[in-house]
């Protein structure tokens, strides 16, 4: 069984450098927002990584600010105290003793702090320093020219004696407090900018990606439609683009700020805290593990969810285009339990791809919180025997949070973009579809005069199965020839002919002595007017149903109107000209549809007028009315007609009856009738009366 939805299963790889290439030909024109965007995201990525390193700064510098009690030598003690770039690591209370101040001794690696302790006594205990004067009650004690107060009793002290001995702090935390502030306001704005220019040059680029589809399609021969379905094609320009939209402002540009931010955590942690940071870092290959395993769950959810779309899609359109024979048939049930079980397959597939997402990211939580945990209890360690300040503490679980939001973002942004890459490959595989139907390399410019010449000319849609063998006929300027003959014959087939909707697999169609295919398809379809049994209504104006975009006055209007008898309905119809039509015409009878159809040709005073079973949906009496315009619609026009229906060809130059795609009779009405072959037997079966049965019978 074909399944016209095979080439949904297409799978993309991850990354096709081909297709990537592709799309940034769409994005080149937009480079400088691109450029715009990723010079906003560099600075509020910059800001991101600052932001927790100043939070360190006022945790160390102002709220925690403690000291160790060291002893050794007065010399060194003065050589520890020159050394001090900043003048407050360094704190003398007498000859032999120092204050080292707790958030200077992570900057020292543990042999710097070996020959530290080795030259004198490092006490393990932290104070807060004050000056003596200030002491309250008996909370710590004084040494030198400092109230030392233990950490611990530093709760003892009264809040408002506190505040006022902590008023530089005060002040300290306050300047920092704003400067965070700033940053992150300034961040928010560098954010906006960098989301902004992003969508609006991926929204650009998706624009002109989808308007070279819609282009490209336009183009394509039909014989790509008999193929693919439209609900597909309408997927293609709709969720496939969205798709690779996604891909380009979410993970293109973004992915380089989630590797900036990556490494730059790395390198950070690793300055604070390098046995700390690799601590943090052990969980990575179990998060690498967990990422692969999703990623290849999540590809093959991707992938069903993007076929079964596409197919729901397809049937929605087909049924909401048959509506009035599903109804009329009684088969809305039985379409309703066709739609039905495409859109439970399509709910299990979503439902399949949610409980993927549902377990991953809880478990990369998991992963993420584990690391924090190490971190906590290692850092919680160093802090505790002297080796970490608080404010680095504070700053390490910060940025270890901060690492894993870019790393789980990585993976889904893996699946991005391969569910993007699978939609890159059928939108540009569309677009890499070249038309059947080729102008010319060397097109003949010539004066349309509308000699028509077919010359033996062959032809099958399918190989193998021909539908046209051997026609040869011709049709001078100004002439009529009709075309009759039973269904499945190839009329219709010899009209698709000559507006080169499709080429002959043998011989020659010819206009005016050139071959269609050295005529440019402009000027040959300009030249031709097409009325079809099956009149197609846009959902536009009156006017525009007849102008379809070419440029003309009211006036030319209003006369096809006129000449075909269609000013009767129209001037009913409350917005008359401008009346908006339903879609596909729906408010108006079959009849009327065609009678604007007729306008239409006329409207565009072609030099070959085509009419295919264009009054079989016209009740007598109009056609008794049209028939008359439609005589001064063929008058100096060549015209081609093809018909059931006996009377509209009875005045053709010349008839040809076609049957299985030969010509087996050709003449004018009288001489075929003469003939008494297949063209007297249709006659018969249309006009016999009733007092002449025995007649019908013989023949």
């Amino acid at each position: 069984m074909h399944d016209s939805f095979a080439s949904d299963y297409v799978e993309g790889a991850a990354y096709d450098g081909a297709m990537v290439r592709r799309l940034l030909s769409y994005v080149t024109p937009h480079r400088r927002l691109v450029l715009l965007a990723m010079a906003f995201m560099l600075f509020s990525t910059t800001l991101e990584l600052l932001i927790p390193y100043i939070t360190k700064v006022g945790i160390d510098r102002y709220l925690a600010r403690l000291y160790h009690v060291y002893e050794a030598p007065a010399a060194f003690c003065d050589s520890l105290i020159e050394a001090d770039p900043t003048g407050n690591d360094c704190l003398r209370l007498d000859g032999g003793a120092l204050l080292l101040r707790k958030a200077s001794m992570e900057r020292f690696d543990p042999a710097a702090r070996s020959r530290l302790t080795a030259r004198g006594s490092l006490q393990s205990e932290t104070y807060y320093a004050f000056d003596a004067h200030a002491r309250h009650a008996d909370v710590g004690a004084i040494r030198g020219s400092f109230w030392l107060v233990p950490e611990a009793q530093l709760s003892r002290v009264p809040p408002r004696e506190l505040a006022r001995l902590r008023s530089q702090d005060l002040t300290g935390i306050t300047r920092l407090a704003l400067l965070a502030a700033g940053l992150i306001i300034v961040g928010m704005v560098s954010g906006y900018g960098h989301v902004y220019a992003l969508q609006i040059a991926g929204q650009r680029s998706m624009y002109d990606v989808r308007t070279a589809l819609f282009r490209h399609i336009h183009s394509l021969s039909l014989s790509f439609f008999d193929r693919n379905p439209i609900g597909r094609l309408v997927t293609r320009a709709t969720n496939d683009i969205e798709a690779l939209n996604e891909m380009f402002t979410a993970v293109l540009v973004n992915l380089v700020k989630d590797v900036i931010l990556v490494v730059g955590t790395v390198a950070i942690l690793c300055a604070l805290n390098l046995r700390l940071a690799l601590i943090a870092l052990a969980v990575v290959p179990v998060f690498t593990f967990a990422s692969v395993v999703f990623r290849r769950k999540a590809r093959g959810a991707y992938r069903e969810v993007r076929r079964l779309l596409a197919q729901l899609n397809a049937t929605l359109a087909e049924d909401l285009s048959g509506i009035k024979i599903i109804q009329v048939f009684r088969r809305e049930r039985h379409r309703r339990d066709s739609y039905r079980a495409i859109n439970e397959q399509f709910f299990a597939a979503n439902i399949h791809q949610l409980v993927i997402f549902g377990v991953f990211r809880p478990l990369i939580e998991l992963i993420a919180t584990t690391g924090i945990a190490l971190v906590l209890v290692y850092g919680g360690m160093g802090v505790l025997s002297g080796g970490l300040t608080l404010g680095a503490l504070v700053a390490f679980l910060s940025y270890v949070r901060q690492m894993f939001e870019p790393l789980s973002d990585m993976s889904e942004k893996y699946n991005i973009m391969q569910s993007a890459m699978a939609s890159s490959e059928r939108i540009f595989g569309i677009m890499d579809e070249t038309p059947t139907i080729l102008e010319s390399h060397a097109p003949v410019q010539a004066e349309i005069r509308g000699r028509v010449v077919f010359d033996d000319v062959s032809f099958s849609y399918t190989p193998g199965r021909a539908v046209l063998r051997n026609v040869s006929f011709s049709v001078e300027p100004g002439h009529s020839v009709a075309i009759v003959g039973p269904t499945g014959a190839g009329k219709t087939s010899l009209i698709n002919l000559l507006c080169r909707l499709y080429d002959p697999d043998t011989g020659r169609v010819m206009l005016d002595g050139v071959d269609l295919r050295d005529l440019p398809l402009r000027t040959l379809r300009h030249s031709i007017a097409v009325v079809l049994q099956d009149a197609f209504i846009f959902s536009r104006s009156v006017e525009d149903n007849v102008r379809l975009g070419t440029p003309m006055e009211r006036s030319q209007i209003t006369h096809a109107a006129d000449m075909v008898q269609a000013s009767g309905f129209i001037g009913r119809l409350p917005g008359r000209f401008d009346e908006i039509m339903a879609e596909r015409g729906a408010t108006l009878s079959t009849g009327q549809k065609q009678l604007l159809c007729f306008a239409r040709a006329l409207a565009h005073d072609p030099k070959i007028l085509i009419l295919d079973e264009a009054t079989s949906s016209v009740d007598p009496a109009t056609e008794h009315l049209i028939q008359r315009a439609i005589e001064t619609l063929m008058t100096g026009r060549t015209s081609i007609i093809v018909a059931h229906r006996l009377t509209t060809i009875q005045r053709a130059d010349e008839i040809l009856v076609i049957d299985h795609g030969r010509i087996v009779e050709r003449g004018t009405h009288q001489q075929l009738l003469a003939q008494r072959g297949m063209y007297y037997k249709l006659y018969l079966l249309q006009y016999v009366r009733a007092e002449e049965p025995e007649t019908a019978r013989v023949e």
